[in-house]
């Protein structure tokens, strides 16, 4: 395989944690530390016992997103059980307090100060994600200092890449505009998944708000009010039933950016594969970067990782290198960089699956050839390029509603025969060009 794609492939060491609140196994991927030239870094983390990841606000240069799940997958709605305590504002003066007792998805817009960060009560062990629009997890903070007030750059070495961000430093006072002083909403067992969202029902339309708190939890408190404009950066997130077959076991969480949430710059899956199967056709992304996640179902155990994965890659279409996958991986996948078909071959455990496009729109740009009978005047066209994104797909049963790959159109992929696939393959690579 050539470098310049061997570079795109980083495979996890899991590493401990160190901290009595976590599990004691995690992965993490470090951005531009571990892949040269990535812009996204992000943990696999487990929180097992109440804990402060946050003391102080703090603010990034880049976009961010927090995520909270319930930590079984890839029912992450029916394993929830816990309340967390964030904060968040555009000044320090305008910090709101937001209330997470369900599966939840948060938007952190560049420059917005956001904590305290506190996990207030973990019933049952809890999923949480921080994910950065950089390939460094630093920040900044506003400090006072011999009677002075400054901004403190924290790089990722004191950090120690770790998502919880403590400096030493004290910050200047801030301001909570909803502060209620009440310290905690809910008990054990207050979340009802069958009260979870249906995901048909949150797909953004004209006139349609962002869910950002639902009724299914039982409170001893009621929620602190958020502002119109906050309420859009917090996601209750919708349980998709989906019909993509037996190796795609549903309900499963998929946060499908700006189809569930306004203005998102992020879309990503949190989807669970069992069985072999064989995705998508070849294909590219323009703009944004796309990283995809192989790793153990278990995120307590992410050296349970007992799969082949073929996953394919190259400069175009014709030709396309192979690259197996037999460890926890990321796969870094840079704009007009083509990509696919990934063949699941062996899938002695199930793993994870986590595709992570950076834009709240997902789009694919496939290849075809032209069929059209008039040549044009200017010049030969022998190929076709076309473009499908979540902008422009409907459902197929419903002509009103935005595609949110419910599968219910999918074919079925329940048993597929990998060496016919290959002889295909290969026969239509021995083709003359004339005839592709």
């Amino acid at each position: 395989m050539q470098k310049k794609f061997e570079d795109l492939f980083y495979e996890f060491t899991p590493e401990k944690s160190g901290k009595d609140w976590l599990s004691p196994n995690q992965i993490f991927f470090r951005g531009s530390r571990d892949m040269p030239g990535a812009t996204m870094h992000c943990g696999f983390q487990v929180v097992t016992g109440p804990a402060v990841l946050l003391d102080q606000p703090i603010r990034h240069t880049f976009n961010a997103h927090m995520v909270f799940l319930g930590a079984t997958f890839p029912d992450v709605f029916r394993s929830y059980d816990a309340e967390i305590h964030f904060y968040m504002g555009k000044t320090l003066d305008s910090m709101e307090k937001i209330v997470i007792t369900e599966p939840t998805i948060l938007k952190i817009p560049k420059g917005y100060w956001h904590g305290p960060l506190k996990i207030v009560r973990v019933g049952k062990p809890l999923f949480y994600q921080k994910v950065l629009f950089n390939g460094e997890a630093d920040y900044l903070q506003l400090i006072e200092e011999n009677g002075k007030t400054r901004y403190l750059y924290v790089p990722e070495d004191e950090t120690s890449g770790q998502d919880f961000y403590l400096s030493g430093y004290q910050s200047v006072p801030w301001t909570v505009i909803n502060e209620d002083g009440i310290e905690r909403y809910s008990e054990d067992g207050s979340y009802d998944d069958t009260k979870a969202p249906d995901s048909r029902q949150c797909v953004v339309r004209p006139g349609y708000t962002t869910n950002t708190y639902t009724e299914a939890s039982t409170l001893i408190a009621e929620k602190p009010a958020l502002k119109p404009e906050t309420a859009k950066m917090v996601l209750a997130v919708p349980r998709e039933e989906t019909q993509w077959g037996p190796w795609c076991p549903s309900p499963q969480a998929y946060f499908r950016g700006d189809i569930y949430m306004e203005d998102s710059f992020y879309n990503v899956g949190f989807q669970v594969f069992t069985a072999a199967n064989n995705m998508e056709d070849p294909h590219f992304h323009q703009a944004v970067d796309e990283y995809i996640f192989f790793i153990s179902a278990d995120p307590t155990r992410p050296d349970e990782f007992d799969a082949e994965i073929e996953f394919m890659i190259g400069d175009d279409p014709d030709h396309m290198e192979s690259r197996m996958i037999t460890k926890p991986t990321v796969v870094r996948l840079p704009p007009n960089v083509w990509h696919c078909p990934i063949k699941f071959r062996k899938m002695n455990k199930p793993l994870i699956f986590q595709a992570a496009f950076l834009n709240g729109t997902w789009g694919t740009i496939v290849r075809k050839k032209n069929t059209e009978q008039e040549a044009s005047p200017f010049f030969n066209r022998e190929y076709v390029y076309e473009y499908m994104g979540d902008n422009v797909r409907f459902c197929k049963f419903n002509k009103q509603k935005r595609c949110n790959i419910c599968g219910a159109c999918f074919p079925k992929m329940d048993e597929i025969d990998f060496d016919k696939l290959d002889e295909e393959e290969k026969k239509r690579a021995e083709r003359p060009q004339t005839e592709a």
